[in-house]
């Protein structure tokens, strides 16, 4: 057994729960652990809330760290937030489609029927999947939310193809609309996952708060006395003494707890863990990897605040989706200007060198959409995501949180891939300590 804590560094003040990590799964933790009345300490490496949630300002402009969006219907976002003040943005509904030398709207008939007979007529793809996603709507709203608990579960490409979906559909719109929200252009995550979201889509709002994606962690923490965060500390070590908890930070600082809530990506939860028992022997987790570029713009390649998809495959350029922000908040950059946010799947590179080779050719294959005007876009940030979502070829039922060697976990990698997920596992890792569902906070 190690030495106590105090023969070398005494402990700083204790607290009821000491979470590490401040994204939303920490911040929704200690939001309802604070609302039941104990005491919570939230640290991070960072110098602000949000984890991979934030923003920054850039010349004026607000770049999202990565291309985000809150859907309004997510359940746990609806408890979570108060919509009205985080004065949210939203998409139009459905996408254009880059095929065949020119983009094709695939407009939603249910919510923009104006639209709808264009989009029939249109012959990027066969009317009969047309009329498939019409009938895969209205199963998916009226009788399977696609998280039921017991549900074989398969690869959204296996069920798009059961369902009758031609390779043309697959390959024009699911892959680059889904691929831009899985991170993975192959269909190869939870079938049941993508019934749910696909249920959201076709019901609700894809959105960004009007100041940026730090407002949603922002909100969250606002609503914390100011001395509950850390900043700036990173957690090197776990140690357990006389049934206390003791977190080893860089500096040399250790803080004393209770109980201990790891809201940290999972690659670090299996770091930290380390330090209690003999590294585990299951494989890590993977992930799946994305670019964003950002460009400045004296004008907008688009006049409408739609998602620019890629239809053409892989082979016809990196980029999967667009989208010009201004166009949907124009608080996303300084007056007379546009940002415009080119996203990446698959690519997430490790040196200056493999960005700048990715960026000319993002910026080669969006001329052959926007042409030469693309020449005069000025470069503000690219943002490489190797750890950006959890794969999930298939879908955990998360009812309780999960535990390791007496540690609360939380996280997207233990519930689903999103803001939904990350705010259900944090819910979930307060009700685990206070042993009983929490109040609303």
């Amino acid at each position: 057994m190690s030495a106590s804590p105090s023969a070398a560094n005494s402990p700083s003040g204790s607290c009821d729960v000491l979470i590490v990590g401040a994204g939303l799964a920490g911040l929704a933790c200690a939001r309802r652990l604070a609302g039941n009345g104990l005491r919570v300490r939230l640290v991070d490496a960072a110098d602000a809330p949000g984890g991979r949630v934030r923003t920054d300002l850039v010349d004026g402009f607000r770049l999202d760290r990565g291309f985000q969006v809150l859907l309004t219907g997510y359940p746990e976002a609806q408890a979570a937030f108060d919509y009205t003040a985080l004065d949210l943005c939203a998409f139009r509904p459905g996408a254009l489609v880059f095929q065949g030398g020119r983009f094709h709207r695939f407009a939603d008939p249910f919510r923009e029927p104006a639209r709808a007979v264009a989009f029939l007529l249109d012959s990027i793809v066969p009317l009969r999947d047309k009329l498939a996603v019409a009938r895969l709507r209205r199963d998916v709203l009226r009788f399977d939310t696609g998280l039921a608990n017991g549900q074989i579960d398969q690869t959204t490409r296996e069920f798009l193809r059961s369902y009758g979906f031609s390779p043309a559909i697959l390959d024009r719109f699911f892959a680059p609309f889904f691929g831009g929200v899985f991170l993975e252009r192959n269909l190869s995550t939870s079938a049941r996952w993508f019934r749910f979201l696909f249920g959201l889509f076709a019901t609700c709002a894809a959105t960004v708060p009007r100041l940026g994606m730090q407002a949603l962690p922002d909100q969250l923490a606002a609503a914390l006395p100011a001395d509950t965060f850390r900043w700036n500390q990173s957690a090197q070590r776990l140690e357990r003494l006389s049934e206390r908890w003791f977190v080893h930070l860089a500096g040399g600082e250790i803080l004393e707890a209770d109980r201990i809530v790891l809201a940290t990506p999972e690659h670090r939860t299996r770091t930290l863990l380390s330090s209690l028992r003999p590294a585990s022997a299951a494989p890590p987790r993977l992930w799946n990897r994305t670019t964003t570029f950002y460009y400045a713009a004296a004008r907008s390649p688009l006049d409408e605040p739609v998602i620019a998809l890629n239809g053409e495959g892989s082979t016809a350029g990196p980029v999967n989706h667009l989208a010009v922000m201004t166009t949907v908040s124009p608080e996303y950059a300084p007056p007379g200007a546009h940002l415009i946010c080119a996203n990446i799947v698959g690519a997430a590179p490790d040196s200056d060198d493999a960005m700048q080779t990715l960026e000319q050719e993002t910026r080669a294959h969006l001329r052959r959409w926007f042409g030469d005007a693309v020449r005069s876009w000025i470069v503000l940030a690219g943002y490489p995501i190797q750890h950006a979502l959890p794969m999930t070829p298939v879908l955990p039922s998360i009812t309780a949180a999960p535990t390791d060697s007496d540690v609360i976990l939380c996280g997207d990698h233990v519930s689903s891939p999103c803001i939904h997920g990350a705010l259900l596992s944090g819910r979930l890792a307060a009700e685990r300590v206070l042993g009983h569902p929490s109040r609303p906070a």
